[in-house]
C-alpha cells in the first residue's frame, strides 16, 4: 500500500515560519535597509579589529586598548537620553543619516591620516569621541527606524533579522579584516570600512522618504522631555523592570566575550584557537535563536520566551564558569550566545511596541543607555573582579547576581506580561 501524499496542512508547520521570515526580509523598503545594515555591521566589526591593531601599534599598551573601547561608549552614556528627545522631536531618518555620515568621515580620515603619516594618539582619541557623540545622539532614532519600515505585526521578525545580521557580521567582519590587514595593510582595511559605511549611507538615503516623517512629540524643554519619558517608564508595569533586567544581564554577560582570552589561556590552558572556537560558538548560538525569532509568528508569548532565555543565559554562564574542559565550554558558550540574542532582540521588541509613538525615541534611548552603560561598566567591574578573584569566580558571581535579580523580577511577571503584551500602542 502506498503512502498517502503529505497534506498542505502537514507541510505548513515546517515552512510557514521560513516563508514569513523571507517575506519580511524581501519586502521593500525593509529589504534595502537590511542590506545596508549588513554592510554597516560588517564594517563595524572590521573597524573594531583594525582600530585595535592601530592603537596597539601606536601605544603598545593594553590599557589604551581598553580606554579607546570605553571612549566609544562614554558619549552614549552621557548623551543617549538627549538623543531620545531628538528622535521624538525631529525627523528620525535625517538624524540617522547624519550619524552615518560621521562614521564615513571618521574611517575615511583614518585611512588618509595613516597614508600621510599624520595619525597619532590625540587625533585617534578625538575621532573616536566624535563618532561616540554621533552614535549617542542618533542611536535612539536608529532603534526606532524598523518600526517605520514594516507593519506593526512584522516588527518582532524585523528586529530579530537585524540581530541575525549583527551576529553573522560578528563572524564575517573580523575574518575579512584579518585577511585585509595581513595582505593589504591597515590603510586598505580602513578604506574598505569607509566604503561599506558609505554603502549604507547611500541605502539609507534611498529609503529616507519612508522614515523621515516628523514624530508627534510635544515641544517640551529638553530636561522636562527626558523627565516625562523617565516617569512614563517608571510607571509602566512592564518597561521599568524589563529595562532593569536588560541592564543587569548586559553588565554580566557582555564582559565574557572580552574575557575569553583569559579564560581559554588561564583556565583551560589552551591557545588562540580555543578563543576563536568559543567566539564562534557564541555567534552561532545567537544566529540560531535570531533565526527562530525571525520565523516566529507575531503573537503573545514573547515575554515568556524572553524570561526563559534569561534563565538559560544565567545558568549557562554558571556552567561556563564551571566548565572543566573546552568541549563543555563550547556547549555553554553556544547557549550563552543563544540566550543573549533572544534577550536583546526580545527586550527591544517588547519595549518598542509598548511605548507610545510620541515617547518611543526617548524610551528606546533608555534601552540604548542600558546596553552601552552595562557593557562599559561591566567590562571595567567584571575585568577587575577577574584580576582579583579569578575569571571563573568573577563570571560565576555576576551570573548568580543576574539570576537573583531575575528571580525577584519574576515575582511580578503576570503584571509585566499584561502590560507588555496586551497594551496596543499606535
Amino acid at each position: 500500500m502506498t503512502n498517502a501524499p503529505e497534506t498542505p496542512s502537514a507541510q505548513t508547520p515546517r515552512t510557514e515560519g521560513l516563508r514569513r521570515m523571507l517575506a519580511v526580509a524581501t519586502r521593500p523598503p525593509y529589504s534595502w535597509y537590511l542590506l545596508g545594515q549588513a554592510a554597516d555591521t560588517i564594517a563595524l566589526w572590521m573597524q573594531r579589529l583594525a582600530l585595535g591593531w592601530l592603537v596597539w601599534e601606536l601605544t603598545g599598551s593594553a590599557a589604551w586598548l581598553g580606554a579607546i573601547s570605553f571612549l566609544k561608549f562614554a558619549p552614549t552614556m552621557l548623551l543617549g537620553l538627549f538623543g531620545g528627545v531628538l528622535a521624538d522631536r525631529f525627523p528620525r531618518g535625517h538624524i540617522v543619516l547624519a550619524g552615518q555620515a560621521v562614521t564615513v568621515f571618521q574611517s575615511t580620515a583614518m585611512a588618509v591620516l595613516i597614508v600621510t603619516g599624520g595619525i597619532n594618539l590625540p587625533i585617534l582619541v578625538a575621532l573616536t569621541l566624535m563618532v561616540g557623540v554621533a552614535v549617542g545622539l542618533s542611536q535612539a532614532a536608529s532603534k526606532t527606524v524598523v518600526n517605520e519600515l514594516v507593519p506593526r505585526a512584522d516588527v518582532p521578525a524585523a528586529i530579530a533579522l537585524n540581530s541575525v545580521i549583527f551576529n553573522v557580521s560578528q563572524l564575517v567582519g573580523p575574518a575579512i579584516a584579518g585577511l585585509v590587514l595581513v595582505f593589504l595593510g591597515n590603510v586598505a582595511c580602513f578604506a574598505a570600512v569607509a566604503a561599506l559605511f558609505a554603502a549604507n549611507l547611500v541605502v539609507f538615503w534611498t529609503i529616507l522618504p519612508h522614515v523621515s516623517a516628523k514624530p508627534r512629540a510635544e515641544a517640551q524643554p529638553m530636561l522636562r522631555a527626558i523627565a516625562t519619558a523617565l516617569a512614563f517608564c517608571a510607571r509602566h508595569d512592564g518597561i521599568a523592570p524589563l529595562l532593569v533586567l536588560h541592564f543587569v544581564f548586559t553588565f554580566s554577560v557582555r564582559p565574557i566575550i572580552d574575557l575569553l582570552p583569559a579564560f581559554a589561556g588561564g583556565e583551560l590552558n589552551d591557545g588562540v584557537d580555543a578563543v576563536s572556537l568559543l567566539t564562534s560558538a557564541i555567534g552561532l548560538g545567537a544566529i540560531a535563536t535570531g533565526m527562530y525569532l525571525a520565523a516566529r509568528r507575531s503573537r503573545p508569548g514573547l515575554f515568556r520566551i524572553v524570561m526563559w532565555s534569561m534563565l538559560v543565559l544565567g545558568l549557562s554562564m554558571l556552567g561556563f564558569a564551571l566548565a572543566p574542559d573546552l568541549p563543555i565550554a563550547v556547549i555553554m558558550a553556544t547557549l550563552i550566545g543563544a540566550g543573549m540574542a533572544v534577550r536583546a532582540a526580545g527586550v527591544q521588541t517588547l519595549v518598542q511596541l509598548a511605548a507610545s509613538e510620541d515617547l518611543r525615541g526617548r524610551v528606546m534611548s533608555l534601552y540604548g543607555l542600558g546596553l552601552n552603560t552595562g557593557a562599559a561598566l561591566g567590562g571595567l567591574v567584571v575585568g577587575a573582579l577577574a584580576d582579583a578573584i579569578g575569571v571563573r569566580h568573577a563570571i560565576a558571581m555576576v551570573a548568580l547576581v543576574s539570576l537573583f535579580v531575575l528571580g525577584l523580577t519574576a515575582l511580578r511577571r503576570r503584571r509585566m506580561e499584561a502590560a507588555l503584551e496586551t497594551e496596543d500602542k499606535p
